[in-house]
């Protein structure tokens, strides 16, 4: 069971608070490490296994594997 960096997204629109699906996703196993209240999005940690049960709590439209990118060295040649 590996944990893996994700974002989830809060669906407010159908009543339930930020906070109160913040709170369920946390019970539910989900290692909060930023909130972006303006983006509806909490960022953390989560087990493999853990990923379709957060998925099916309610005011959560999705979780989604937070990707990663890089640029290039720095390089007078290369375009930044």
């Amino acid at each position: 069971m590996a944990a893996r960096n994700v974002l989830v997204l809060v669906d407010t629109k159908h009543g339930r608070s930020f906070d109160a699906v913040q709170a369920e996703v946390e019970k539910g196993g989900l290692r909060v490490e930023k909130v972006m209240r303006g983006l509806r999005t909490i960022s953390g940690k989560l087990d493999d296994k853990l990923i379709e049960q957060l998925r099916g709590i309610d005011g959560v439209a999705a979780v989604r594997e937070e990707g990663t990118f890089s640029l290039p060295p720095m390089d007078s040649k290369t375009p930044q």
